[in-house]
């Protein structure tokens, strides 16, 4: 089955009308309504939803498409989430003609996602804004007002020319044959049942899956395993314009979501058959732009330390040239005995919040 980012792209790349306004004024618009939606916001459904000075939210409802094939979601779709609003929230303080750029996203997972989270909120605040470096931070909270995770980031400021006298581009119109991606019905065959993990090492699980990342996710996105070894991971990720936040690269949200799958599938690979690892956190630092030309990103991630309740592992984003995008690393706790409890018809979330109490 061919991924949906394969399909026709939707929404604006390469607009540069906006930049003619103050970025408050060019939010403004987003919330109202009348700005172009990008790429990522047709994919996932990520919209602005409220913008002041200094501060800016985003929504985006927590569909059967972020789930991989066991119903799980994992903490990555934080960093979708966040990194919007905790990069606009600094652009409301800027002039006409500047923008910014995620160079470092941080995030603490307080509370795993869930199909019951219904949408996911985040909240940003800029910290400080100075004329080359931004910084910000934001809460994600779910549909019940509850906290999920904590974000922070560093963006630097740059400066692009603009036409001051731009007709300034205004939202298309809907495409409802097919609805955008998120919106659609997850086809039959994608989930897998939980007894697939029962009485099996998860290096063992994992290799089962081939050339593949099994789920709705990996439908989606089309993020594959490339390799599956003791105590690390490769994956491939299409250089889609699908992920596109309105420019030539691929939003860092949407990279740091790579990256912390390739992590966490480093860290299940050194569990037992009883054990699921769920990540505590992220840092993800961003090299150069991950140019969105259709070639293919490779992602490798290995473990590097393997603790009795704590696994760290660290990852390696690297284009098609070879250069290095990004580098990350992250945190997992285990939990003995959590799978039997999944396999059983648990839920993840009271499996992690009793594992941390």
């Amino acid at each position: 089955m061919e991924p949906i980012v394969s399909e026709p792209v939707r929404g604006t790349i390469g607009d540069g009308s906006a930049l003619k306004l103050p970025g408050l004024d060019a939010m403004r618009r987003a919330v109202s309504g009348r700005a172009p939606w990008f790429p990522i916001n047709h994919l996932f459904g990520l919209e602005s939803t409220e913008v002041g000075l200094g501060t800016s939210t985003f929504a985006m409802p927590v569909t059967p498409w972020l789930e991989d094939a066991f119903g799980i979601i994992w903490g990555g779709i934080y960093g979708i989430v966040a990194d919007a609003p905790i990069a606009t929230a600094l652009y409301t303080g800027l002039p006409p003609g500047k923008l910014v750029s995620t160079s470092e996203l941080s995030i603490n997972y307080l509370r795993p996602p869930t199909p019951d989270s219904g949408r996911l909120v985040g909240r940003a605040r800029s910290v400080y804004l100075g004329r080359t470096v931004g910084v910000s931070e934001a809460t994600i909270e779910d549909a019940r007002g509850r906290t999920m995770a904590h974000a922070t980031t560093r963006c630097v400021i740059q400066e692009f020319p603009f036409d001051p006298d731009a007709e300034l581009t205004e939202r298309e119109s809907p495409i409802t044959d097919p609805p955008d991606p998120y919106l659609r019905e997850v086809p039959d065959g994608l989930k897998i049942d939980p007894s697939v993990w029962e009485g099996k090492q998860r290096l063992e699980v994992q290799r089962s899956f081939g050339q593949g990342y099994p789920g709705p996710i990996g439908n989606l996105t089309g993020l594959r395993f490339a390799h599956v070894k003791p105590g690390g991971v490769e994956l491939t990720l299409p250089a889609s314009p699908w992920f596109s936040a309105g420019g030539p690269a691929m939003y860092g949200g949407l990279l740091a979501w790579a990256c912390d799958n390739a992590l966490v599938g480093a860290v299940w690979t050194t569990l037992d058959a009883s054990a699921v690892a769920p990540s505590l956190d992220l840092q993800v630092r961003f090299l150069r732009p991950a140019i969105l030309d259709g070639s293919t990103l490779d992602i490798s991630a290995e473990v590097i330390h393997t603790g009795r309740s704590l696994r760290v592992a660290q990852a390696k984003v690297n284009n098609a040239e070879g250069k290095t995008v990004a580098i990350a690393s992250g945190s997992s706790l285990v939990i003995e005995g959590g799978m039997d409890r999944l396999a059983a018809g648990g839920r993840i979330d009271e499996i992690v919040n009793e594992g941390l109490q």
